[in-house]
């Protein structure tokens, strides 16, 4: 394996993980709230609990990423499925997020 096939495999959900990273520290450190929710939308209740909660969900989104772009070097069908499975576990943690602070 050389970085060439490490990153024909692995670069976009390497580039996704840095995105992800991104949007989680505007949210824990800068408590930047609507990079996520948009710039006209009303604020949350309780502004620092949301910011921290979204920057857990977007940190094990990131985790998520980074995980299956080590799988797919290995086997690309365990990959997709892994990040299928959390991609869906991070839609019903955004939306009980949502729910509970909107």
């Amino acid at each position: 394996m050389d970085i060439n096939y490490i990153l024909e495999q692995s670069g976009i959900p390497l580039l996704l993980t840095a995105i992800a990273i991104y949007y989680a520290v505007r949210l824990l450190v800068f408590k930047d709230y609507e990079t996520v929710r948009g710039r006209g939308k009303d604020a949350p209740k309780d502004i620092d609990a949301y910011c921290k909660n979204a920057g857990l969900v977007i940190i094990f989104f990131a985790i998520s990423t980074l995980v299956m772009a080590v799988l797919v070097l290995f086997n690309p069908v365990i990959g997709f499925a892994q990040i299928l499975i959390c991609t869906i576990i991070m839609v019903v943690l955004w939306k009980k997020l949502t729910d509970k602070y909107s």
